[in-house]
């Protein structure tokens, strides 16, 4: 008995909340809606270590550092939260919600607990749900705009925010059931033609299922990222990143763990469409690491906003091209004809990045071979500069497997004071990147890319 009416509740929310959504959107606020589930789960995924872009060091010493600045974000997200749920509700939702929280708190006698509070408690539709979770973010708000004076905050406070902050969004059944069912039609529609078509047209049905579930995945992914755009936020924001960056981190890890034990498990491993989820499987994760343990890096509590602004451009860019590249592989696998300009407009960008790149690395590699053949301080430095520019501007491009053998040869090469010294480095740098060159023109996205003298020159297949 007991179970059918669990059961009977469940399938009451679920209307509830179905028809909620649908008021929701009918009245445009689809985009809130979306960015409220948002927060509500970042919050979830940030209190988690793992989710924390902290080097290896300070991994290994949380105890010793603050986590006033973490909290200080957190808070951030917590008023937002509270401005989205106000404008969720109607004016005429608002309106009664102040009317009542008045009466309520002017009548209430001085015994228990807050009447309104109790009463939002008991009720069980969505307004009520919002209503609550706004009036316990504002409460919790006041608390951390104290907290986060503190000279140290230690770890152990930081994960008893979280606590608390997850206790306060799973309270209301509603507001637990916008988070944890993930996909919903206002938002989770894959709208390219292109690849609704492909999605119908593939014949077996559990690669359709699989097929469509990943590129759900995927899209809503790069939904996530638009709230990571440096060109959509304000320039104090920029740290708030954090948030949506940990979520994103944790989601996309979720997915790779779908892929990697329900997809690839049993299938032949020589197939196109394994060899491209394999693909997935072993070089995201690079680039989340790029992006976790380099770039966002400390961003916390850097204070050169300049230096903020470009590594969550950089972070956000890498993930960008990462989810798009592997739609369009996907697509590609079943529909090998189709160009990725068809399914994203800013596609041909990628192409212009792994020009840029390629011909980035001719040029450095064309600048050794010219010190190997002088071996004149002049030339030193020439190449010295060459290899700095392409640090500070096409690095980015590379996959992050091989970031750290371009650092220790540009270290190795600007440490360096002897003309012979560098000219031992030089040698095996020059392999080092001819190798590199080489993987990229292999890339897909250059396919018919026209090819400079220099590459050709370096490569003679190009």
């Amino acid at each position: 008995m007991a179970k059918d009416e669990a059961g009977a509740r469940s399938e009451f929310l679920r209307r509830q909340l179905r028809r909620w959504t649908d008021q929701v959107a009918a009245a445009g606020k689809a985009d809130e809606l979306f960015e409220l589930e948002l927060w509500l789960r970042s919050f979830e995924r940030f209190f988690r270590i793992g989710n924390q872009p902290l080097s290896e060091r300070e991994t290994r010493a949380l105890g010793l550092r603050s986590w006033s600045e973490e909290l200080r974000l957190v808070d951030h997200a917590i008023m937002r939260v509270v401005h989205l749920c106000t404008s969720i509700l109607t004016e005429e939702q608002a309106d009664l919600t102040r009317f009542d929280r008045y009466i309520e708190t002017n009548l209430a006698g001085d015994e228990g607990l807050d009447p309104y509070i109790q009463k939002l408690v008991r009720l069980t539709t969505p307004e009520a749900a919002l209503t609550l979770l706004r009036e316990s973010f504002e409460d919790l708000h006041l608390l951390l705009l104290d907290l986060v004076q503190l000279a140290r905050l230690p770890y152990a406070t930081f994960h008893a925010v979280g606590k608390i902050l997850y206790r306060e969004v799973r309270r209301s059944d509603l507001v637990a059931m916008i988070i944890d069912k993930k996909f919903k039609p206002v938002h989770d529609r894959i709208r390219n033609p292109a690849i609704r078509e492909l999605i119908r047209d593939i014949p077996d049905q559990t690669d359709r299922r699989q097929a469509a579930k990943v590129f759900l995945e995927l899209f809503r992914l790069l939904h996530y990222l638009e709230f990571t755009d440096p060109d959509r936020l304000s320039e104090e924001s920029f740290r708030d990143t954090l948030l949506p960056f940990a979520l994103i981190t944790s989601e996309t890890r979720f997915l790779l763990s779908y892929i990697d034990r329900r997809v690839l498990k049993g299938r032949n491993s020589e197939e196109a469409l394994s060899q491209v989820y394999d693909s997935f499987v072993y070089c995201v994760p690079l680039e989340l690491k790029k992006v976790l343990n380099t770039e966002l890096t400390d961003i916390s509590v850097t204070r050169q906003a300049e230096n903020v602004r470009t590594r969550v451009e950089n972070s956000h860019g890498i993930l960008k091209d990462c989810f798009q590249q592997s739609i369009v592989q996907l697509a590609q696998a079943f529909v090998p004809e189709i160009d990725g300009a068809r399914i994203f407009p800013d596609f041909m960008a990628k192409r212009e990045q792994s020009l840029h790149l390629r011909d980035g690395l001719a040029r450095v590699a064309r600048t050794v071979q010219d010190f190997q053949q002088t071996k004149d301080p002049a030339t030193a430095e020439r190449m010295k500069a060459e290899i700095s520019d392409f640090y500070d501007h096409n690095i980015k491009y590379l996959m992050y497997r091989d970031w750290s053998g371009f650092e220790l040869f540009y270290i190795e090469i600007l440490k360096c004071g002897s003309l012979s010294g560098l000219t031992q480095i030089a040698h095996r740098f020059e392999t080092f990147l001819v190798t590199l060159l080489r993987e990229v023109q292999k890339r897909s996205i250059l396919a018919g890319a026209p090819t400079s003298d220099e590459v050709k020159e370096l490569l003679p297949e190009a």
